[in-house]
């Protein structure tokens, strides 16, 4: 991914995804680079941060904050959690992570 794709990402995702998926990076990120590590999976780079921006959002309300490095970690655990349904039932990382957080939450642990 290039600057010119994370930019139409997130102009794709709307002011209040977009605001929310930096500050999932935080300041001194940079995104790119962060993600290079990232084992997409099926899953599109739009979802991914629009996953990025539902876990954000979530932990925003819930007054919460974690290390990118969590962060990433958790929507990573969500891939693995769905990746024995069939593609067909399998829903996008931002609905899968909706589900886990409703379901799981977002342990301290």
């Amino acid at each position: 991914m290039n600057e010119s794709e994370l930019q139409t990402i997130l102009k794709s995702l709307g002011a209040t995804h977009a605001q929310a998926v930096k500050r999932f990076f935080g300041e001194s990120c940079n995104p790119i680079t962060s993600i290079a590590s990232i084992d997409q999976g099926d899953c599109e780079w739009t979802d991914w941060f629009k996953a990025m921006a539902t876990l954000q959002l979530w932990l925003e309300s819930q007054k919460r904050d974690y290390p990118l490095e969590r962060k990433l970690g958790y929507l990573s655990c969500t891939v693995e959690a769905f990746k024995n349904t069939p593609s067909l039932m399998r829903p996008k990382l931002s609905e899968a992570t909706e589900r886990m957080l409703a379901q799981h939450g977002f342990s301290d642990q």
